[in-house]
C-alpha cells in the first residue's frame, strides 16, 4: 500500500517524525526513576522536574508535527489510490464487476479512502508508538536495573503474542459478521425495492423470506463474535496482570533502595499502559485490515490489454468464429455460434428470450471475454485491441441508458466532446431530441437527473441514439434501441441509423418486425445456437424457426391492435 505514496520524503520525514516521538515517549517514562527516587529519599527533585517538564513538551509538540505528518501521508495515499483504482477499474472486463465487487469497489473509492487517510494519524500512530514505547522503555531500564530491563524486553513478544492470540480468535468470526451484514444490507434493499410487488402478494412480512433468513444469520454471527471474543480477551488480561506480576517481582527482589522500588513499580504499570492501548486499538485496526482487503482486491482486478491495431484491408466489419461462453461453467449461453458481418450491411439478431442475443453484443464490445472461439473487429481478434481503441470502432447503443447527473447537451457530448455545434445539433435532430429539448425548461442545459430519472424511457433511448450518431463509429452495436420509441420516432431513428455512410456496419438485437424487415441479414438464435440464417425473404420462404417466430409476431402486433 505503501507504493502508492510518490512523495517518498514525506514518508521518511513521518517515519522519522514517528521514532523520535517514540523515543520521547519513553524517555518521559524513564525520567520518573530519578524523579520518585529523589522525591522519597528527600533529595533535590528540581533538575528532575525540569527534565521531565522539557520533555513533556517536547512529547506535545513532537504529537502535533506526527499528526500533520501523518495526515499529508494519508493524503497522498488517498491520491495514489484513487488513481490507481480508477485506471484499474477503467480497464477490467465488466464481467469481473459482480453485485459484490461492485459494492467492494464503491466503498473503496468513498468510505475506505477517508478510512485510509484517517488511519494514519488514528491508528498506526498510536499503534506503532505503542509497540515501539515499551520496547524503548525496556532498553532504558538495563542501566537502572538491569534484571528489571530484560524482564520487561522479555515481556514485550509475550504481550504481542497474547494480543495476536486474542485478535486470531476474533479475526474469522468477525469475517462471519461482515459477511452476513453485508448480506442482509442487500436482502433489506431489495425487500424495500420489491414492496409494490409483495404488497400485491400479501406478503409484506419479512417471516419465511430470504430477508429474514438473512437476518437471523446476522444474529448467529452476532453472537458467535460475542463468543470468540471473550475468551481473547481474557486470555491478553491474563497475560498483561502475569507481566505486571512478574515486574513487580523483579523490581522487589532486586538490591534497590526502598524508594527506587517504589519509582520502579510506577514506571512498570507505566510499561503496561501501551499495550492496553493497543488491545483498545485492535478493533478499529480489524476493520482496517477488512479495508486494506478489499482495496487490495481491487488493485489485483483483471485488466484487458491490448494493442493500438488497424483493421486489415478487405476484412469483413465483424465476424464470430464457433463463439462459446457462459456466465457460469457448465452453463454456456451461446454454443458454437458463427456469423459475419459485411460493412455498409445491417444484420438483425433474432430470437426468443433468453438466446443469447444480448450476450453476443457483450462479447464483441469485450465487457466479457469468450471462452471459445473468436470475435473479430476488422480482422483481428476483439482480444489483441486496446480497450479505447476497439471502444473507437464500436457505436453501441443497449435498452438500459444510463445517464449522468448533468445537463441533456453533456450527456449528448459523450459520444464526441469535441464536436462542433453543427454536428452536436444534426445528430440530436437525427435522434429527435430536438423536440424534446422544445418541452424542457432550460432546454440544452436541463439536468436530467440521477440516470436520467427526469426523463421517460424512450427519451432516455433518444439520448443514447444521439451520442453513438454523434461518435459516428464504423460499427454500430443497437440492443432494442428503438423499443421505447413510438411507430413514427422509430422509422425516423431507424433510418437516422442506417445512413451513416456506406461502410458502416449495424449489428441489431430487435424484436420489432419493422425493424428486422429493413435488414440485410437475419441470425435467428435459440437456445444459444445460430438456427437459421439468411434474408428476410429467404428465411420466411423457408418456413422454418425465423418464419414461425415471424407470424407469432405478426398475431401478437394483431391482437394489441384489436384489443
Amino acid at each position: 500500500m505503501l507504493k502508492l505514496i510518490e512523495d517518498r520524503r514525506a514518508l521518511v520525514r513521518y517515519a522519522s517524525l514517528l521514532a523520535v516521538s517514540a523515543l520521547v515517549r519513553a524517555g518521559t517514562v524513564l525520567s520518573l526513576i530519578p524523579l520518585l527516587s529523589a522525591l522519597f529519599a528527600g533529595e533535590a527533585a528540581l533538575p528532575w522536574i525540569a527534565l521531565l517538564a522539557v520533555l513533556v513538551a517536547a512529547g506535545w509538540a513532537l504529537d502535533h508535527r506526527v499528526a500533520r505528518a501523518g495526515f499529508t501521508i494519508g493524503f497522498e495515499l488517498l491520491n495514489g489510490l484513487e488513481k490507481r483504482l480508477l485506471d484499474r477499474l477503467r480497464r477490467t472486463p465488466l464481467g469481473w464487476f459482480t453485485a459484490e465487487r461492485t459494492s467492494a469497489g464503491r466503498r473503496a473509492l468513498t468510505s475506505s479512502g477517508r478510512e485510509l487517510c484517517q488511519a494514519i494519524a488514528w491508528l498506526v500512530t498510536p499503534a506503532v508508538n505503542a509497540l515501539l514505547t515499551p520496547a524503548l522503555i525496556g532498553l532504558g531500564l538495563l542501566p537502572f536495573a538491569p534484571a528489571l530491563g530484560l524482564v520487561a524486553l522479555a515481556a514485550v513478544p509475550v504481550l504481542l503474542a497474547a494480543m495476536w492470540a486474542s485478535m486470531r480468535c476474533v479475526r474469522a468470526a468477525d469475517d462471519a459478521y461482515a459477511a452476513a451484514s453485508a448480506q442482509a444490507g442487500e436482502r433489506i434493499i431489495e425487500l424495500a425495492r420489491a414492496q409494490r410487488a409483495l404488497r400485491a402478494a400479501g406478503r409484506a412480512g419479512t417471516e419465511g423470506t430470504a430477508v429474514g433468513r438473512a437476518l437471523a444469520r446476522q444474529r448467529a454471527a452476532t453472537l458467535r463474535l460475542v463468543g470468540f471474543g471473550l475468551p481473547g480477551q481474557l486470555m491478553f488480561g491474563l497475560a498483561t496482570q502475569a507481566v505486571l506480576v512478574a515486574l513487580a517481582a523483579t523490581a522487589v527482589l532486586s538490591e534497590l533502595s526502598a524508594a527506587q522500588v517504589v519509582a520502579l513499580l510506577i514506571v512498570a504499570v507505566r510499561f503496561i499502559e501501551p499495550f492496553t492501548t493497543l488491545a483498545e486499538l485492535s478493533p478499529a485496526l480489524q476493520n482496517l485490515r477488512g479495508t486494506l482487503a478489499r482495496v487490495r482486491d481491487l488493485l489485483n482486478a483483471p485488466v484487458l490489454e491490448g494493442a493500438p491495431l488497424v483493421p486489415e484491408p478487405g476484412a469483413p466489419a465483424l465476424e464470430l468464429r464457433d463463439v462459446r461462453f457462459g456466465y457460469e461453467p457448465g452453463h454456456p449461453v451461446l454454443d458454437g455460434v458463427s456469423f459475419t458481418v459485411e460493412r455498409g450491411t445491417t444484420t438483425a439478431v433474432v430470437g426468443p428470450s433468453g438466446a443469447g442475443k444480448s450476450t453476443l453484443l457483450s462479447l464483441i464490445a469485450r465487457f466479457h471475454e469468450v471462452d471459445a472461439g473468436a470475435v473479430l473487429v476488422g480482422g483481428h481478434d476483439v482480444r489483441g485491441y486496446d480497450p479505447a481503441v476497439l471502444m473507437a470502432r464500436l457505436g453501441i447503443v443497449f435498452q438500459d441508458v444510463y445517464l449522468f447527473e448533468s445537463s441533456l447537451r453533456e450527456n449528448v457530448l459523450l459520444g464526441d466532446p469535441g464536436a462542433d455545434d453543427e454536428r452536436f445539433r444534426a445528430a440530436a435532430g437525427a435522434a429527435r431530441l430536438d423536440e424534446l429539448v422544445e418541452r424542457l425548461p432550460d432546454g440544452w442545459d436541463t439536468r436530467v437527473g440521477e440516470r436520467g430519472a427526469t426523463l421517460s424511457g424512450g427519451e432516455r433511448q433518444r439520448v443514447s441514439i444521439a451520442r453513438a450518431l454523434l461518435k459516428d463509429a464504423p460499427i454500430l452495436l443497437l440492443d432494442e434501441a428503438t423499443a421505447a420509441l413510438d411507430t413514427g420516432n422509430e422509422r425516423a431513428v431507424v433510418g437516422a441509423l442506417e445512413s451513416g455512410g456506406g461502410d458502416r456496419a449495424t449489428l441489431i438485437v430487435a424484436h420489432r418486425l419493422s425493424t428486422i424487415a429493413r435488414a440485410d441479414q437475419i441470425v435467428f438464435l435459440e437456445g444459444g445456437r445460430v438456427a437459421e440464417i439468411g434474408t428476410p425473404a429467404e428465411l420466411l420462404a423457408r418456413d422454418g424457426r425465423f418464419a414461425a417466430y415471424w407470424r407469432h409476431r405478426e398475431q401478437a402486433a394483431g391482437w394489441s391492435l384489436v384489443h
